[in-house]
């Protein structure tokens, strides 16, 4: 195929959104699309994986203000049959102002105001500008969508498309260290230090699960953010800053992966929660909370959901599944059936069928 898409973010950090554009950029050009990216900002630590599969990058918007990137954009010359399609709100609002209206594509990754630090009343009037400008929104999760609604974010007149995060290969890798075991047992996540991760529940856990000497655990997590200072003094007061590993960033968290025997997510919400495929995938069993877009991924019956907000229980959860190995496996076997649901493969395809749509008005 000839087409062009056209891919506009805000950054090509480490982050959830960009990985996954990562997967689904690559997924695009295996089927014969030309694809590019336009990135606007921060560390571009993406790049050489974008390079490595021949996708190019445009790295000169990211050297310019916001109105001379709004300058650049709207002077572009566009082959036929190109497709926009824009990912994160500096990169919406740029596409929305630069581009004529029904022109571009957006997906919204997050749920979460679309200018956060910002009124409400703002936020909520450039959200709406920006969607009335788009051929079409894209949720990541049904969560999503029910935010933009309910928060008033999205007019109720607005349509919607729900396009489910996907993963390359969804069939699960091997591994040889899953097993109930005496201790130390493996905890970890991958998380931002935010609030949103709410991971004072999962450092009050760990003290719950100190206060019983056997098995013994240790923590990891890999991530950055401004809470990290804050974080570690919770642990120190907690009486369990020995147990736990402050890694910081990974390009690559497969090894991480592989090193663990339970993977805990405590995020308050999640726009759908990558890292739950992630974990899952690499043989990982998964215990995160039942809300938000965590059920969506980790499946409505999934034993790993957690009903509430307290260390003790989630602390009792985690002595279950390393300490019986019947329910161990039931963890295995309903993610195994999982992961299924989200191949990438199955995303490119509802992609595609909406640029389509996009490419046929436009002919008209």
């Amino acid at each position: 195929m000839n087409h062009l898409i056209l891919h506009v973010i805000t950054t090509i950090d480490l982050g959830g959104a960009e990985k996954q554009l990562l997967t689904l950029a690559a997924c695009q050009k295996e089927a014969g699309f030309d694809v590019e990216v336009i990135f606007l900002k921060d560390k571009p630590t993406l790049l050489p994986d974008f390079l490595d599969l021949g996708i190019k990058v445009d790295l000169d918007f990211s050297q310019l203000g916001f109105l001379k990137q709004c300058l650049k954009l709207n002077r572009r010359d566009f082959q036929e049959k190109s497709v926009v399609h824009a990912h994160l709100p500096r990169a919406e609002l740029l596409c929305a102002l630069a581009l004529k209206s029904k022109s571009f594509i957006v997906t919204r990754h997050n749920s979460e105001a679309f200018f956060p630090k910002g009124p409400a009343r703002l936020s909520k009037l450039l959200s709406r500008f920006v969607l009335s400008r788009a051929f079409a929104s894209i949720s990541i999760s049904k969560a999503v969508a029910n935010y933009l609604k309910t928060s008033g974010e999205m007019s109720d007149a607005q349509a919607n498309h729900v396009i489910y995060y996907g993963i390359k290969n969804t069939s699960v890798s091997p591994r040889s260290n899953v097993r109930v075991v005496s201790g130390p047992i493996q905890i970890g996540t991958v998380s931002r230090l935010v609030h949103q991760k709410n991971l004072p529940l999962l450092l009050g856990a760990i003290k719950e699960l100190k206060s019983q000497k056997t098995p013994e655990f240790n923590l990891s997590i890999v991530g950055s953010g401004p809470l990290k200072t804050e974080l570690q003094s919770l642990s120190a007061d907690l009486g369990i800053e020995k147990l736990v590993i402050w890694i910081g960033q990974l390009e690559d968290v497969v090894p991480f992966y592989r090193s663990l025997d339970v993977f805990v997510l405590t995020s308050d919400y999640e726009g759908f929660g990558l890292v739950l495929l992630e974990a899952m995938s690499q043989g990982l069993p998964v215990i995160a909370r039942r809300i938000s877009a965590i059920q969506e991924v980790m499946g409505e019956e999934h034993p790993g959901l957690l009903e509430s907000n307290s260390p003790h229980e989630l602390a009792e959860k985690i002595r279950e599944l390393v300490t019986n190995d019947e329910v161990l496996k039931l963890y295995l076997r309903y993610q195994n059936l999982q992961l299924q649901k989200f191949p990438i493969s199955k995303v490119r395809l509802a992609h595609e069928r909406l640029y389509l749509k996009a490419l046929e008005i436009a002919e008209r």
